[in-house]
């Protein structure tokens, strides 16, 4: 080949791509390709890959074209190609390189400079009669932009008169908005461009973005080529091009048009490179230029494989004195090509731009694939340059040819460790109107649903991204347990024994034929029970043994292990769901409890499930309203066979629309459980009185009597936190049967006071059917006993039949032995022990061992003994049953009243409450003397807001009525007597208000970017906050049950290779290979092997330097700090203290990768501080700042007017933004 740059050195003056795209041709061509390189970009491929490379030390870099002139010279560099962006159209570099003796790669000095100002290049196509937008002739000052916009009318752009490459142009729709955005789009051209002149053109709406490519060289020879569409673009930013269009309406005429307006331009301008000429077409296919890039395009390359050309080497040979190798008539463009710009940018947040290391890099390839790129794994992708990673482009004989292999493409290329716009452009050319063609320049900002998709990050690598954090930080921050390890502890390590295969052993057992399946109708399950001569069980390991005992950490993982062999041994049912389960399951262990329902019923497919919900508190601890009860009682109608329901009031009426839906499914079974205490009131008539509400409850519903209702129900007597002792146990069991004989009793108690055995054997011999039990080795102090005494007992001691499979048990037991130790060591209560002064203070279970940590990481521990002496007390003035929301009220009210006399006055001042209360509950009223009725006053002087709703009846009805008035004094004070007024008997249900599901919905789906499941959506109404975690967190790392149970809470051991499994059955292994120590950053370096590939993470463990130092950061949840939402740089704010601030407007600018980025206030407000400020304006400084470094702190807003709502002064007479008279 005979080439003008043989041995010869040709530099060129740019990066990334650009600049490895051009080297590549140069070196094809059997030149030296010099690169050039700044600080940052020393180690860049474009720099290793390079014959030479010379290092950029000004402060300008690729922008200082002096300084690369200069090195240029220095090394003997015989040509320099600009590339595109950064110095490619400053119409200096050419003569500069003439007067060095330097030969430029582009056009000459003066077409560049006239067709690169826009306002001459509009002057040139209207001098050969080519059409232009309407607009101003030449730069304007905001006054004449003013007059031209009325003159042509709104909207219109102002357009930065040095701009390309779509940045420098901002739509205006008013003359507000004008005079609001002039001199702020001076500023952005300025710094952008180094001219801050703007002019003005009409904004056309539903135009086509075309392009011709041009080739000229210095002997009057041109070519033009097949147009290239650009329609698919986001604020004038190009996202994907096409060539050529597929667009239905594109003629041979315009076409032509469109190239004769291209070549008349290129005459007029005595234009002689490489140049590209810019048109919009409406839908009437009138067509207007608006710019010309005198420069190579960044889709230039689609142009290249639609010919079989290479543009740079005839821009090279151009350059050198050649003339144009290319024929107009023997050009002939094959098939179509297409173009996806990979930026580093989130389209679902506004196309931010991000930077940071490349942990994964795997590209694409195949017949019709071209990838132009700069980046690999590993590569540190900066901040200081824009956001293109690399160019996608596909080439085939059709368009839907060409579609389908970038389709095809898209789902190869993956990019990890950042975010890009793979998966955007992955729904872009699905959408139908794109792969019809029929877009136009808003396509995008007008279709919301493009941002409606999935980051396809596949399922093990997104594991190995937590099972990496996990490992460096020693702990998993996910499970809420606090900092329980550190990094370098030693590990308790995997099971001895593989688990899994007796679990699948059990699974595939077909021996066991239970009595009824888990859908039968409802009468036969209940019948069979009826008539059984055996005492039956349920097995409540994995639910409330697990709340109790491992607080509520207990995983689906385990589960996995040991519900085929708990489903084997014969339980009527197992307790899997619901209570604090539920709440804890989403937050501490990233699982979906409808989903781990579903699993359940796939593993263990031969036992009922039940669920334990709160009447009106359902699955949480307010009541809530009777729409949400009842889209909440639908699914869980779908997954549970027996749904218990308990109210801690027993106020029957709030179990109603559970008792609707499970009551009308025939092969449901509806559970009313009654809450248990063992105390003054509570007794059997009482307890008799509350079953007869519910029977009556139950006959409503079904159109029935009492009696028959008793065979329609299971009726659960739920002793919460084991107080009652076997006597009273068995008087109650046979009063309810000596009544409802037919009745189906279950008896559920707590272990805690040491008496459940000879409990549950009280209640077998007075006629209880199913006694609630657990497997031994997860049984502690807490939960249910174990199930194999209780056997020996009912069995030996009492005579009872049972029916349980005992060596289907031990099984379940040796699996269980396997398993509890890593729970055991880290989610153990730290109070242990059996405790018969349960019987005393009433808390149950979960809330003993929760509640009494809590005080003990409060500093609290030894004031113990006198907080549970004051919640026997209290029990005493505020009657109603411990057990959720109940004993968390009780609780609170109990450690707030000891704690703050405790810092009131020291434990004299506790003792003096103690006293109180002992003789307020023991004295009769008319027998107290007057100072104690002064002083008792104080008793609840902290009472929170859920004893206030208590007492005012917002649950429901108290059992045995209303506390003493006193008791209003010291919760209410002076409001006391209106408080008693407002108090109510009525259920929550008649006036909580409604919720609208649907808006509820629509709210969740603006959250999470997409439709959400139904799942979600219950989720989202029971606990908005958490449900939105772990929707965030399952898409950030999918379903971590699949990772064994010492991974999920130690992580992973250097050079000690882990298999997983992940949800499609598929084996994967990882292994860490190196662990580094921790950053200055607050960073831990992390290498590792997944499947034979090798990914590098950098995991914050602590926190950098920065913030140890004082930078103040903005609490993620106030909505009055305003942070830097990312690294950037600031460069204008507009606010300063004391002004207004409207919720939603901008108050400050970032820029990042030459992007500017608005940042608006949520709130309304006044600036209370500013603690970053920036002009560029004034000072052309731009401020680094930190992601969630505070920048602007408001205050609460002020006043507002009456008459235009505007924010006005305490002080004002008259509003300054209306002036109207206040």
């Amino acid at each position: 080949m005979n080439s003008p740059i043989k041995n010869v050195r040709i530099g060129v003056a740019n990066r990334g791509i650009p600049a490895l795209r051009i080297g590549r041709t140069i070196q094809e061509m059997g030149g030296i390709y010099v690169a050039f390189a700044t600080e940052e970009d020393k180690t860049a491929p474009h720099v290793t890959k390079a014959d030479k490379a010379y290092t950029i030390r000004t402060e300008g870099g690729y922008l200082d074209i002096k300084e690369i002139v200069r090195i240029a010279k220095q090394h003997n560099i015989k040509a320099l190609h600009p590339g595109w962006g950064f110095a490619a159209e400053n119409n200096r570099f050419p003569s500069l390189c003439k007067d060095n003796g330097i030969i430029f790669i582009g056009p000459s000095e003066e077409p560049m400079k006239n067709l690169g100002n826009k306002v001459k290049a509009r002057e040139i196509a209207k001098s050969v009669d080519v059409p232009v937008i309407p607009g101003s002739d030449d730069v304007v000052t905001l006054d004449e932009a003013k007059n031209t916009a009325k003159e042509i009318g709104y909207p219109v752009m102002i357009k930065s008169e040095g701009g390309g490459g779509g940045r420098g142009i901002v739509i205006i729709n008013s003359q507000e908005e004008l005079e609001h955005n002039f001199e702020k789009a001076s500023a952005i051209s300025e710094a952008s461009f180094g001219n801050p002149n703007l002019y003005i053109e009409k904004f056309l709406t539903s135009v086509r973005h075309l392009e011709i490519q041009g080739l000229c060289d210095s002997f009057d020879h041109s070519v033009v080529l097949v147009e290239r569409d650009c329609s698919a673009q986001r604020k004038n930013q190009k996202l994907l091009e096409i060539t050529p269009s597929p667009w239905k309406k594109m003629t041979h005429g315009l076409r032509k048009a469109l190239k004769d307006a291209t070549l008349r331009i290129i005459s007029a301008a005595g234009y002689d490179s490489i140049g590209t000429f810019e048109f919009l077409v409406d839908k009437n296919l009138n067509y207007y230029f608006i710019e010309a890039n005198t420069r190579l395009q960044v889709e230039h390359g689609i142009t290249e494989l639609l010919y079989g050309i290479d543009l740079v080497e005839e821009m090279i040979r151009v350059s050198f004195g050649e003339k144009l190798r290319l024929n107009q008539d023997e050009l002939k463009p094959r098939g179509f090509a297409m173009q996806c710009r990979i930026n580093f940018e989130d389209p679902k947040a506004n196309f931010q731009p991000n930077a940071g290391e490349i942990t994964r890099y795997l590209s694409p390839g195949g017949e019709g694939v071209r990838l132009d790129s700069c980046i690999f794994s590993g590569y540190e992708f900066p901040k200081v340059y824009d956001s293109l990673g690399s160019l996608l482009m596909t080439h085939g004989a059709t368009w839907e040819k060409t579609l389908s292999i970038m389709k095809r493409t898209l789902s190869e290329y993956f990019i990890d460790g950042l975010k890009t716009t793979i998966p955007f452009h992955k729904k872009v050319i699905s959408h139908p109107s794109f792969i019809d063609g029929e877009i136009d320049t808003k396509f995008i900002d007008n279709t919301p649903e493009l941002m409606v998709y999935r980051e396809a990050v596949p399922e093990e690598i997104r594991l190995s991204y937590l099972m990496a954090e996990i490992t460096a930080k020693g702990y998993n921050p996910y499970l809420g347990l606090g900092n329980y390890r550190k990094f370098g502890d030693t590990s308790v390590g995997p099971m001895a024994v593989d688990v899994s295969s007796v679990s699948k052993k059990a699974a595939d057992d077909r021996s066991y034929s239970p009595p009824f399946g888990p859908n039968d109708h409802r009468d036969n399950v209940l019948d069979t029970l009826r008539n059984s001569e055996y005492v039956e069980f349920c097995n409540t390991t994995p639910r409330d043994i697990t709340q109790s005992e491992t607080g509520n950490r207990f995983r689906l993982y385990s589960d996995r292990l040991i519900g085929p062999l708990i489903d084997k041994c014969g339980y009527v049912s197992i307790e899997n769901g619901g209570g604090a389960h539920y709440h804890v399951g989403m937050l501490g262990c990233m699982t979906d409890p409808w989903e781990e329902a579903e699993d359940w019923n796939k593993f263990a497919p031969n036992t009922q499930k039940l669920i334990l919900i709160r009447s009106t508190n359902i699955l949480g601890y307010a009541p809530q309203c009777r729409e949400i009860m009842q889209r909440t009682g639908e699914l869980i109608n779908k997954h549970y066979h027996v749904i218990r329901c308990f109210d801690f009031l027993n106020h029957i009426e709030n179990m109603v629309p559970f008792a609707e839906i499970a009551l009308k499914a025939e092969n449901r079974i509806f559970e009313p459980a009654i809450s248990l205490s063992w105390a003054k009131g509570f007794d059997v008539p009482h307890y008799l009185g509350v079953l007869d509400d519910i029977l009556s409850m139950t006959g409503r519903i079904l159109e029935c009597s009492k009696d028959k209702a008793s065979k329609k129900i299971i009726f659960c007597l739920k002793d919460m936190a084991g107080v009652c002792p076997p006597r009273f146990i068995k008087s109650l069991v046979s009063e309810i049967l000596n009544k409802y004989p037919d009745l189906i009793v279950q008896y559920h108690r707590h272990a805690t006071d040491g008496l459940a055995v000879p409990a549950l054997g009280a209640a077998a011999q007075a006629g209880a059917k199913i006694l609630d039990v657990a497997d031994g080795p997860s049984v502690r102090f807490y939960g249910q006993t174990a199930v194999m005494p209780v056997l020996a007992y009912i069995e030996g001691e009492l005579g009872l039949k049972t029916r349980l499979d005992k060596e289907r048990i031990r099984e379940t037991a040796f699996v269980l032995k396997q398993i509890m130790p890593v729970y055991d060591h880290y989610c153990r209560p730290t109070f242990l022990g059996i405790d018969h002064d349960v019987t005393r203070h009433g808390l149950p279970g979960g809330a003993t061992s929760s509640s009494q940590e809590g005080a003990l990481k409060q500093g609290y521990a030894f004031l113990l003994p006198s907080i549970l002496l004051v919640l026997e007390l209290y029990r005493k003035l505020i009657r109603y049953h411990d057990v959720t929301p109940g004993s968390q009220i009780t609780w609170t009210n109990g450690y707030l009243m000891v704690v703050n006399a405790y810092e009131r006055g020291g434990m004299t001042e506790v003792q003096r409450i103690i006293d109180l209360l002992k003789k307020v509950t023991s004295v009769p009223e008319d027998e107290l003397d007057k100072k104690t009725k002064e002083d008792r006053r104080i008793i609840f002087i902290n009472a929170n807001d859920a004893l206030k709703n208590l007492l005012l009846g917002k649950f429901g009805k108290l059992p045995l009525g209303w506390p003493p008035v006193w008791v209003y004094q010291s919760v209410f004070k002076d409001k006391y007597e209106e408080a008693i007024a407002k108090r109510t008997e009525e259920s929550p249900l008649n006036f909580l208000p409604s919720v609208d599901i649907d808006e509820s919905k629509k709210e969740l789906a603006a959250h999470i970017g997409r439709e959400p499941k139904e799942n979600e959506l219950v989720n989202y109404l029971n606990h908005p906050g958490d449900a939105l975690k772990l929707i965030k967190n399952l898409e950030k790392f999918s379903d971590p049950n699949v990772l064994p149970d010492d991974i999920w809470f130690e992580g992973l051991e250097t050079g000690v290779e882990r298999e997983f499994r992940t949800s499609d059955g598929k084996v994967h292994t990882i292994e860490i290979m190196r662990i580094g120590n921790v950053s200055k950053n607050g960073t831990r370096r992390i290498r590792y092997k997944l499947d034979h590939e090798v990914f590098v993470q950098e995991i914050q463990v602590e926190k950098g330097a920065a913030e140890k130092k004082g930078v103040e950061m903005a609490v993620e949840d106030n909505p009055y700090h305003i942070g830097a939402p990312f690294d950037a740089d600031l460069w204008l704010v507009h606010k300063k203290v004391g002004d207004n601030v409207e919720a939603g407007e901008e108050i400050l600018n970032l820029t990042l990768m030459k992007v500017e980025y608005g940042v608006t206030s949520p709130v309304g407000g006044v600036v209370k501080r500013v603690l970053v400020f920036a002009d560029y304006k004034a000072d052309k400084k731009m401020i680094p700042v930190k992601k969630g470094q505070l920048l602007i702190e408001l205050a609460v807003p002020r006043e507002r007017c009456k008459n235009c709502n505007a924010q006005i002064n305490k002080e004002d007479k008259f509003c300054p933004n209306c002036g109207n008279k206040l």
